[in-house]
Parts: C-alpha cells; sequence; structure tokens
C-alpha cells in the first residue's frame, strides 16, 4: 500500500503545484486548402484565461509576455476569461488585458463562465465591459473585415454553446469576400453549426485540453460529447479547428496537459 501511495502523492502534488503554472508556447503552421495570402500571418489564440483565487492576474500576466514575445499579427480570444463564483483582481486584471490589446489588434467571443443560462452571472454584459475598457473587440455573433498583411481577413464571432447563444447566421450576417476566414467559437461542440457557411479556420477552447490526459487512456474528462475534438489542429470537412488547452484551470489541477500559449501562422 504504501508504494502505491508514495506514486500517487508525487503525481497529485505536482498535478496541483507544478504542472497549472508550467506555461507551454506552442507554434503550428496552418495550411490553407485553395486559399493564398500575401504572406503568412501569425496568430495569437488564447483561451479559457479564468481568473480566479488560483489563476493569478501575476500568472496571466505572464501568459500575455509570452504570448507577445511572439509577435503576433493578430490576437483571438476564445471565452472563460474568469471563473464562475470565483473572486479576482479586476483592477489588474483589465489592467493585464490591456496590456495584451496594445501588442495587436484583440478579438474576442464569451466562453460558458463569463455569463448566461450557464454562467454564475446573469448576462455576460459584466464580462463584455472588462473586455471593452481593455480595448478588445467583442465578436458576438456577429462578423467584421479587416486588413492583415495585405490580405483581406474576415472574422465571425459566436455566442457560448452551452448558454445557447450560437447563431452562426447572425455572425455570416456581414456579406463580403475574404481571403481568410476565422471563426472564434468558445466551445468545438458546436462546430456542427457552421457547416453550411464559409470558413478556414476555427479557433475554440472551453476543454482545457482535457485538463487531466491519462497515459494510454486520454482525457476522460474533457467537457463535450465529441471526444475527437479535445485539442490541437484537426481537420472538419473543408476547415481545420484549432483547439488550445488554454491558459487557466479550475480547482488548479494538470496533469500531462500544460496551460499553452498558442501561436499559429497561418497560410
Amino acid at each position: 500500500m504504501f508504494g502505491l501511495g508514495v506514486p500517487a502523492t508525487i503525481a497529485l502534488g505536482y498535478g496541483r503545484f507544478v504542472e497549472p503554472s508550467w506555461l507551454d508556447q506552442t507554434e503550428k503552421r496552418v495550411m490553407l486548402r485553395g486559399r493564398s495570402l500575401r504572406r503568412p500571418l501569425r496568430i495569437l489564440h488564447l483561451s479559457d484565461l479564468h481568473a480566479s483565487r488560483y489563476v493569478t492576474t501575476v500568472f496571466l500576466q505572464s501568459a500575455f509576455e509570452l504570448g507577445g514575445a511572439t509577435k503576433p499579427d493578430l490576437i483571438c480570444l476564445t471565452g472563460d476569461y474568469i471563473t464562475m463564483g470565483e473572486a479576482f483582481d479586476a483592477p489588474n486584471y483589465e489592467k493585464a488585458l490591456r496590456w495584451l490589446s496594445s501588442i495587436a489588434p484583440t478579438y474576442s467571443v464569451f466562453g460558458n463562465h463569463d455569463g448566461g443560462v450557464f454562467g454564475g452571472l446573469p448576462t455576460n454584459n459584466y464580462v463584455g465591459s472588462l473586455l471593452t475598457r481593455a480595448g478588445i473587440s467583442i465578436l458576438h455573433n456577429r462578423s467584421q473585415f479587416m486588413e492583415l498583411g495585405g490580405s483581406r481577413l474576415r472574422l465571425a464571432g459566436v455566442g457560448d454553446h452551452w448558454t445557447n447563444e450560437v447563431d452562426a447566421e447572425g455572425a455570416f450576417s456581414l456579406a463580403g469576400a475574404s481571403d481568410l476566414t476565422v471563426v472564434l467559437n468558445h466551445n468545438p461542440d458546436a462546430k456542427m453549426f457552421f457547416g453550411q457557411f464559409p470558413w478556414d479556420l476555427m479557433l475554440c477552447g472551453h476543454t482545457h485540453g482535457g485538463q487531466v490526459r491519462i497515459p494510454l487512456v486520454g482525457a476522460p474528462y474533457a467537457p463535450v460529447r465529441d471526444r475527437r475534438y479535445v485539442q490541437g489542429l484537426l481537420d472538419f470537412y473543408k476547415g481545420q479547428i484549432h483547439i488550445t488547452r488554454g491558459v487557466g484551470t479550475l480547482e488548479r489541477i494538470r496533469f500531462n496537459c500544460r496551460p499553452e500559449v498558442s501561436l499559429l501562422v497561418v497560410g
């Protein structure tokens, strides 16, 4: 019994006190299909910041600085900026978010913890005000076109799936052609709403990569129905979906699934 208890205690200590604060900066190349850009675009994808007593502003600032060092052209945030029911340092969090948005144009969508029928807040107005004051644009069931690196880019963002706020039709209601269409969508299970719309790359979070990944088993606690889409860059019909493992954690536990600062080089 003693022999089994020691490894378990070590694993638990590692998963609680080491890995949740051990940031992993990753870089992936996204090869477009039937599209060409003037030059590759560098997109910093961050999600699931989960500001709370476990995820401090100091830690989040370190993640932002790690991402900023990659020199992104664009920053995309895909939800869960707070943890439902948890207190956090709002003034310094806003300051850190404002620092992030000063690096490059920054766009966001809401997650299930940010308010609504699932979240602890009745609406996402509080989180929305926080993001807006920090200079971050919110794409809540709407699109925006922009010129970036000599190419025309469409960003389309939707509300959260668990809070029943996904409106893909609304997100694509703004007519126009683009060289690249990127969808911001918190929960990868909502991909089923986008089959009829033209898009190239979908950015998701929500899963935390499973947060606990057991060798030979995988991520038994991933909060999605489609277990094929838990982390990484994956194909979906004619497009590709990137699911980041996220920056923050719930209950300060990660095992074999480090928090991720994701850079995507597109084109």
